[in-house]
């Protein structure tokens, strides 16, 4: 049992900041559940990289018709 919580925990010692949601995807009103959690994986992630990957794979989803 740990007392605090792997998201709140930020190894490179930066502060976690506001969530930058990229404009286009600024209506999440059609997603579907899939899309809800890539959506929410992607705002949460802290390595921009991986980030911008999840942000990637939200697009090829919902460009397929979801």
């Amino acid at each position: 049992i740990t007392s605090s919580s792997d998201a709140s925990a930020n190894s490179s010692g930066t502060s976690t900041g506001p969530v930058e949601v990229p404009e286009e995807f600024a209506d999440a009103s059609d997603d579907d559940v899939i899309a809800r959690q890539l959506r929410e994986a992607a705002m949460a992630e802290q390595d921009p990289a991986l980030r911008e990957k999840l942000w990637e794979e939200y697009r090829r989803y919902k460009a397929n018709g979801a």
